[in-house]
């Protein structure tokens, strides 16, 4: 998949922009890698659902697309539900792709392996039954990768489930406690 981010940071343009919020730069670029992606790659899909994982799949693996504004402050994304995540049927990559709306430029392209997101910067979130998020996206473009095999990253995954259900457990019996005593 490094080949794929080559690529992109070789041919992704920043977009023609005007009046747009954040959310629309974004989906302009991840339009753009996805009329790239189709055009130089022929075992590429677009998502098969508004709900897929991928923005895209590329011959047997997903890729999902995360544009970042380095112009903003603060920023902590989305990544997979834990229970999606541990029922992956194929490899699941992130482009992540930097740019800067005040200078109007693509900072850079960067496509991991989910399994190689760096667990420093990552913890489990109380949607559905559990999301996957970037604590804070500018301390983890500046450390992305993980050291761990993928075997290590799904352990450190377990471990994390298992202690953001654990205070999830406490914070339910103490919000039904309060409800107990009226």
């Amino acid at each position: 998949m490094q080949d794929i981010a080559e690529m992109l940071r070789a041919q992704l343009r920043y977009p023609e922009a005007t009046n747009l919020q954040q959310r629309g730069i974004a989906d302009k670029i991840e339009d753009a890698c996805n009329e790239i992606l189709l055009r130089e790659y022929p075992d590429t899909v677009p998502a098969r659902s508004r709900r897929s994982i991928e923005d895209i799949s590329i011959g047997n693996a997903y890729l999902d697309h995360k544009t970042t504004d380095v112009s903003l402050d603060f920023k902590m994304p989305n990544l997979i539900s834990i229970d999606r995540l541990i029922k992956l049927d194929r490899p699941l990559f992130y482009n992540f792709v930097t740019y800067d709306s005040i200078k109007h430029e693509i900072i850079d392209v960067m496509v991991l392996n989910v399994f190689q997101l760096n667990w420093a910067h990552l913890k489990i979130q109380n949607l559905g039954v559990g999301q996957l998020q970037i604590s804070n996206m500018r301390k983890f473009l500046k450390d992305p990768m993980s050291d761990l095999s993928k075997e290590a990253w799904l352990k450190e995954l377990r471990s994390n489930a298992i202690k953001f259900y654990d205070s999830l457990i406490s914070k339910t019996q103490k919000r039904r406690a309060q409800w107990e005593k009226l």
